[in-house]
């Protein structure tokens, strides 16, 4: 084994800073491992990068450690005796009592303990391999008239299809715009689709703005013709109507018909959402279910439940509703199951439940930041705890 590069790529790990490729090749180095004593070295030489005149006591730093391999159980007992005569939880701390590396099942993880966690076994909860989940961004397929696809988010800025007369084009921002000539000629349907993890902007042949948030799709023409202005969506979409008062704009979910003329609007459909929410920001709307129809002004929310009830909420929270487009995440005494079915859609997780939480929270989030840092930001309440295991979390108590 190539030592220098082993370390390499143990210190790009531990600055996080390792690429994909890369964290597979230290994966197959680390299976292939036969002793410890180059990750043993390396541990060392972080430990002589801290600088700080406190010091774990020799006992408390033993309870740790039989706490640790307790939990890991991957060593063989000359491997704990070894690390047990160590020196190495005799070296100065910094705000973190102690950092082991261990080869677990051919994967490299790290293993954190706070020094102000008290009891050793109050630290065991905190053992599970240290993983973490970068958020979503700008990613959607495009789905021609012809049935081809296009992956927008690997595809070069400009043109990047042709449909008859209409060219679609991709903006340096990551939008994706329509151009046609005066005669459209033929018209085509295209959908554009984000996977979970994803979101995209898409501005529709008349000027209408769209955002697709994580997992979502919109089905429209390539050119709009007739009396009406038709799309169709799954999922949770904000658009920007683009006035046309001789061509009302409709958008079609499963469950209802939402007719505009000039407006700005939520709707969130996702087909694991006990309701159909849409929410008006501004202008006017007229959502139809079946033989209900109701009217909305701006600050009112229309909501059909599965079974086809129609009713409207005069006062929804419109910073938690609109947060997503904003890049955030608001919570304003929001369930965990609610907080939960989002991060799943964003960070594309899945979420499994091991404890009833019945507490509400109230946050306010960056999307931008991985999935760690807002788990670890709801954990402030002492009234839940994450695990992260590759892409499942664990919600317990």
């Amino acid at each position: 084994m190539d030592k220098e590069r082993f370390l390499y790529l143990l210190e790009k790990h531990f600055q996080e800073t390792i690429s994909f490729a890369e964290r597979q090749e230290l994966s197959r180095m680390m299976s292939g491992l036969q002793h410890d004593a180059a990750l043993e070295e390396w541990m060392h030489e972080k430990w002589r990068s801290f600088s700080t005149e406190e010091k774990l006591p020799e006992e408390e730093a033993e309870q740790y450690f039989g706490s640790i391999m307790a939990t890991a159980g991957a060593m063989d007992e000359d491997s704990v005796r070894s690390y047990h005569g160590s020196a190495i939880f005799a070296r100065p701390w910094l705000s973190i009592a102690a950092i082991l590396l261990i080869a677990l099942t051919g994967t490299l993880t790290y293993i954190f303990i706070r020094k102000d966690t008290g009891k050793p076994k109050e630290a065991v909860a905190a053992l599970f391999p240290k993983q973490d989940i970068a958020p979503g961004g700008n990613f959607a397929t495009l789905t021609l008239g012809d049935g081809s696809r296009v992956v927008l988010d690997s595809s070069i800025d400009g043109v990047v299809a042709r449909q008859g007369n209409t060219k679609v084009l991709k903006l340096g921002n990551g939008e994706i715009k329509y151009e046609h000539s005066k005669n459209a000629g033929r018209i085509f349907y295209n959908t554009m689709a984000t996977p979970a993890g994803g979101q995209y902007h898409l501005v529709l042949p008349d000027g209408t703005g769209v955002w697709l948030n994580a997992a979502s799709s919109i089905t429209y023409p390539t050119a709009f013709s007739g009396s009406e202005r038709n799309v169709s969506v799954t999922g949770e979409v904000y658009f920007e109507v683009t006035k046309n008062a001789a061509m009302p704009f409709k958008v079609k979910t499963s469950e209802q018909t939402i007719e505009v003329l000039g407006t700005h609007f939520n709707v969130n459909a996702y087909d694991n959402e006990s309701t159909v929410k849409t929410t008006l920001a501004e202008g006017k709307v007229k959502v139809t279910d079946k033989d209900k129809t109701m009217l909305l002004q701006p600050g009112q929310q229309a909501q059909n439940n599965r079974s086809g009830r129609l009713s409207l909420i005069n006062h929804p929270d419109m910073e938690e509703t609109l947060a997503w487009k904003d890049g955030l995440f608001r919570f304003n005494g929001t369930d965990i199951e609610t907080i939960m079915r989002q991060v799943a859609r964003w960070y594309n997780v899945e979420v499994i439940y091991k404890d009833k939480i019945s507490e509400q929270f109230v946050a306010e989030i960056p999307r931008s930041v991985k999935v760690s840092k807002l788990l670890e930001l709801l954990e402030l309440t002492k009234q839940v705890h994450f695990i992260i295991n590759n892409r499942t979390i664990t919600v317990t108590r």
